[in-house]
């Protein structure tokens, strides 16, 4: 089997995930979002990456696309319709799925799921603050969409900060996320392959910080799924109904109550830190979730 791996190259999660391909016989190379060219005129259309026969791949995974995802959303679902490359996560090919370019179809599917999430707002800009600002109290959580690695994540306590981060983050973001703040003591990082969980980690921040993202300095440890049998269910049935076939599922309890709430379906998650602090080999299962596929 041929796989390319779309938006990481030389990076620690490439490499590994490249390690477990070609131990089980397959192919696998990775390009980053920005290589993407597509030709296109009365006689051809032809998505193609550097230099790379796109064609002569089983599987494309687009793991990470950013502000890219419009162009890569388009050749993929064209590879998938003309030429049956299978293509990761899947909801980028489904019909059913038109709206997967903002968090709200995935609001309205937990919504519609009863899957418990924290209040939120999705706004485009400052001037709508003016009508949500007495439904929520301080502090809040903003969040510039796209963003990964906790980056773009912020903790204000009032409506001029909001505006600040609108302002800040503006030449980046496509649309902001003003979400209510959840008492917590760290978050809990279930990584479902499949819709299948495979491992899940308890992520705790770093002293002065709110955000549990091992890359923004957090710490990990494993977590027992097996006794925690309600948050596994939370998790599997989080990525099902969002069609992200691999999924980092971020999951926080209430502090005081400990009612679990979805914070994010990640569809392209850093599993390095479950690999170092569960001894779960995420890349070999991805693997044999694509063999399964193709």
């Amino acid at each position: 089997m041929k796989i390319l791996i779309v938006g990481l190259k030389n990076n620690p999660q490439a490499i590994r995930i490249k390690e477990e391909a070609e131990k089980r016989g397959h192919t696998l190379d990775a390009v980053l979002s920005d290589e993407l060219v597509i030709r296109a005129n009365n006689e051809d259309f032809l998505p193609f990456v550097n230099g790379l026969d796109i064609l002569s791949y089983n599987l494309i995974y687009l793991w990470t696309v950013s502000k890219r995802r419009w162009e890569w959303y388009t050749a993929a679902l064209y590879l998938y319709k003309n030429y049956e490359i299978k293509i990761v996560n899947r909801k980028v090919v489904d019909p059913s799925y038109h709206y997967f370019l903002s968090p709200a179809m995935d609001y309205w599917k937990q919504k519609s799921a009863e899957l418990r999430f924290p209040k939120s707002f999705i706004i485009h800009s400052p001037k709508v603050l003016k009508y949500i600002d007495n439904e929520f109290a301080f502090p809040v959580i903003v969040k510039a969409t796209p963003s990964s690695k906790g980056r773009g994540v912020y903790k204000v306590n009032s409506v001029d900060e909001i505006k600040k981060v609108l302002a800040d983050t503006n030449n980046v973001a496509l649309t902001w996320v003003v979400r209510e703040f959840i008492p917590n003591d760290g978050d809990i990082r279930v990584f479902t392959v499949g819709y299948k969980t495979i491992g899940a980690m308890k992520r705790t921040p770093k002293k002065g910080d709110f955000r549990s993202n091992i890359s923004q300095g957090g710490s990990g440890e494993p977590y027992d799924l097996k006794g925690n049998p309600e948050i596994k269910k939370i998790a599997e049935k989080a990525s099902e109904i969002t069609e992200t076939e691999i999924a980092g599922v971020d999951i926080i309890l209430h502090k005081d109550t400990k009612e679990p709430f979805v914070l994010e379906i990640n569809p392209g998650p850093q599993f390095t830190g479950l690999e170092e602090y569960t001894k779960t080999n995420a890349a070999e299962e991805i693997i044999k979730y694509f063999e399964s596929l193709v």
